[in-house]
């Protein structure tokens, strides 16, 4: 992969609608929220705690450290914000249930659904130290496909090791990771790798039961503007027939001096359709509460 500067995502204003604009081609539309999270402000559990549920509430209130806390409680406030601007229902009145793969989906009678009674919505949340980020479409167009979204942090991973490498992904990925000339170089597309790969994995609803090296990603020689990859080469999880793998992969560059973060999103859609919109949004804690003033109570 080239070093190609990392993209920085568009900011979102707290009166940004992020809700599909619609596309005469068909092309899916699927929008990226990324929050970063400062350890040094003390108003952000007392400010998003009100968009949980009471269950959501009750179980934060038991976590041992404050960090785990916090991210537990934005992870769940940017994900019902977001889904109150797409249903119009209050953030803390978001209902969810298990779906037939175990991923959460809103429960029946919140659930946008189409003529034909398939869901009109996908989401998936992801969390890491001081980020948390969410993926969303009620497209139309993703009707009949699901999406998984992965952001860690830039540092995670420290020195590279082949040894972690080889454990977990396939063995050209690996070979590909050696080849590189540097150690940085390596650690950059291990955690590039990493990203999608679990994106992936969260897509298709298998998550730990999935192993990153059943299935090997191919890297352009070009990185695309966009930074949309080609379909994955998959052994398993093949796409199920007429449907494809489509993934996206950016480097956010630092917020308010923190680290820089890796971020993916995988999405699975019909292969009559064309390639998938990605819309980058970067939110912050205080924007959360304006994003959804007239969802119902």
């Amino acid at each position: 992969m080239p070093n190609s500067p990392p993209r920085e995502p568009r900011a979102m204003s707290p009166t940004d609608d992020p809700a599909p604009t619609g596309h005469p081609d068909g092309a899916p539309e699927v929008d990226l929220l990324v929050m970063t999270l400062d350890a040094a402000d003390p108003e952000i559990n007392t400010r998003l705690a009100p968009l949980l549920d009471d269950e959501e509430r009750a179980r934060a209130a038991r976590f041992h450290f404050d960090r785990d806390r916090r991210t537990y409680i934005a992870a769940h406030a940017l994900v019902r914000s977001v889904l109150a601007v797409r249903t119009g229902i209050a953030p803390a009145r978001l209902r969810f249930t298990a779906g037939a793969r175990g991923k959460p989906e809103l429960a029946a009678g919140q659930m946008p659904v189409l003529a034909d009674g398939r869901p009109a919505l996908r989401f998936n949340l992801s969390h890491t130290r001081e980020a948390v980020a969410v993926a969303v479409s009620t497209d139309p167009a993703c009707a009949a496909v699901d999406l998984g979204v992965d952001i860690e942090a830039a540092d995670r991973l420290g020195d590279y090791d082949a040894r972690i490498a080889r454990s977990f992904f396939a063995e050209d990925e690996a070979a590909a990771l050696e080849a590189l000339p540097t150690a940085a170089e390596r650690a950059r597309r291990f955690l590039t790798l990493w990203t999608l790969k679990e994106a992936v994995i969260k897509t298709t609803g298998q998550g730990l039961s999935q192993k990153l090296s059943g299935f090997s990603i191919r890297f352009p020689a070009a990185w695309p503007a966009d930074g949309l990859l080609p379909d994955i080469e998959a052994r398993d999880p093949a796409p199920p027939p007429g449907l494809a793998w489509h993934l996206t992969h950016q480097e956010l560059p630092p917020a308010d001096g923190r680290g820089g973060l890796h971020l993916a999103g995988a999405l699975l859609a019909p292969v009559r359709q064309p390639r998938p919109r990605w819309r980058l949004h970067r939110v912050t804690p205080a924007m959360l509460p304006r994003l959804h003033p007239q969802a119902a109570g």
